[in-house]
């Protein structure tokens, strides 16, 4: 019997009711289940050596909480993949897995049987201060302010959570029409890049934030990182692309894409992100590397997907 530890997120309400379910799902697909909530302690760290997976129940937050510690563990420690439930709100890593985030913990649980590994990169970020490490995506421009603005609406009136991917899109649309371009200077495997933009992303996965497909060719194990650059002069064209995405209406937009092992980056804003994570932009110029397959992750084997199909 394969043996497992359950890493959770918990909400208020329900998380005795959902944390008996889980276990008692995985058991009954013939695993052996353990619950840590990542919210009490950090002793679930601990515990990886006991385990042939790790389930992890939460969204791109618990995730990535959960990949740091891993990440930390040397060449001659154990190598645990991951088995995602997503129960977040945007599901970023989900959606890049191809697990779907609409079906629930039961139709996971059940495929894990005839379930293959998925190698995964990461994303490495490098300067003065030390180093760091993101799975979706580290950027500047719009999605810091729009962090740090989601933060701030949220603390005011925490019912408007309720509704906060719809809430993420009109407040992004708003952004993009306000926020002031800044300068940038790239330099990628192949060129040297400036200009002024007010997007620049640097993506380990197809989409961010709020579900927003910005790089729908990225690979999650093909060794490169995917740069997206949204103009200055774009200002109005991407405010109507996300007007229409609010809207429901199939949109596209032209994004200035491409692909690179290793970027510096000389920024002019005063924010940049890592992930869900707000800071001050690092000292210049940054270094983005990635790094191939350092995290596996458990998936549906495409035999049993095509199958079904």
């Amino acid at each position: 019997m394969k043996q497992s530890i359950l890493l959770h997120n918990p909400s208020a309400g329900d998380e005795q009711h959902l944390k008996s379910d889980i276990i008692q799902q995985t058991e009954k697909e013939g695993f052996g289940c353990i619950y840590y909530s990542i919210k009490k302690d950090d002793s679930w760290a601990q515990q990886f050596d006991h385990a042939d997976f790790a389930i992890v129940a939460g969204g791109d937050g618990t995730v990535k909480r959960v990949a740091k510690e891993l990440v930390k563990r040397t060449i001659i420690d154990k190598r645990i993949p991951l088995a995602v439930l997503p129960m977040g709100t945007a599901n970023n890593l989900a959606f890049a897995l191809g697990i779907d985030s609409c079906k629930n913990y039961k139709h996971h649980i059940k495929k894990w049987k005839k379930s293959t590994i998925q190698p995964f990169d990461v994303g490495t970020l490098q300067n003065v201060s030390g180093t760091d490490f993101f799975l979706e995506g580290a950027g500047f421009g719009l999605f810091p302010i729009l962090i740090q603005q989601m933060d701030n609406i949220i603390k005011k009136d925490p019912k408007k959570a309720e509704d906060k991917l719809n809430l993420a899109y009109e407040t992004l649309h708003s952004l993009i029409l306000d926020s002031p371009g800044e300068n940038y200077w790239l330099k990628t495997d192949n060129e040297v890049l400036e200009g002024r933009c007010i997007l620049l992303e640097v993506m380990n996965i197809p989409s961010i934030g709020p579900n927003l497909l910005l790089a729908p060719n990225a690979s999650i194990n093909d060794g490169l990182l995917d740069v997206v650059l949204v103009e200055e002069d774009q200002r109005e064209e991407f405010a109507a692309y996300i007007k229409k995405l609010i809207k429901g209406k199939t949109s596209s937009f032209h994004l200035k894409t491409f692909k690179t092992k290793a970027i510096s980056i000389d920024y002019t804003g005063t924010y940049m992100h890592i992930d869900d994570e707000l800071l001050l932009t690092l000292q210049g110029p940054i270094t983005i590397e990635v790094r191939k397959n350092v995290l596996d992750f458990v998936v549906a084997s495409k035999k049993s997907v095509n199958k079904k199909k």
